[in-house]
């Protein structure tokens, strides 16, 4: 499985996910992060992200990368932790990746966008010991 950590200010740094969704608004999901300051200063705070266009949403209560070892290839960027952070202005490893290619996604899109209107795409959002695979268009951070 080839994932690709996503491009945000944040590093997802929980051990507590909180998932709502509903048909008609998509999923909200709460998560603890920390943002460059927050890393250097040792501190936490809580985002949400909203996903308004929900395919499917699947909550495992296994640890990703101990569920899928030796299986994961992470497509990092070369640099080093907070120096590249500050550089680039993202971490190295947000906790939030596109699944990229997706047979999830490959197998199910004919079913979920059979016109190819909503731009679906596979995320996995990594908590401790649990971890989040939902297939949306997109998502943002409230």
């Amino acid at each position: 499985m080839r994932l690709i950590p996503e491009k945000v200010p944040f590093r997802i740094s929980t051990t507590d996910l909180e998932v709502i969704y509903t048909e008609s608004g998509g999923a909200v999901i709460r998560l603890d992060v920390q943002t460059l300051d927050d890393t250097i200063h040792n501190h936490y705070r809580e985002i949400q992200l909203k996903f308004s266009t929900v395919a499917e949403l699947r909550c495992i209560t296994l640890n990703l990368f101990e569920q899928y070892a030796g299986t994961i290839d992470i497509s990092l960027p070369k640099g080093e932790g907070v120096t590249y952070w500050q550089q680039y202005g993202y971490p190295l490893d947000s906790g939030l990746y596109q699944v990229i290619p997706s047979t999830i996604l490959e197998e199910k899109e004919k079913l979920f966008d059979p016109h190819s209107r909503l731009n679906l795409r596979h995320y996995l959002i990594a908590g401790y010991d649990s971890y989040i695979e939902i297939i949306a268009s997109g998502y943002t951070q409230t």
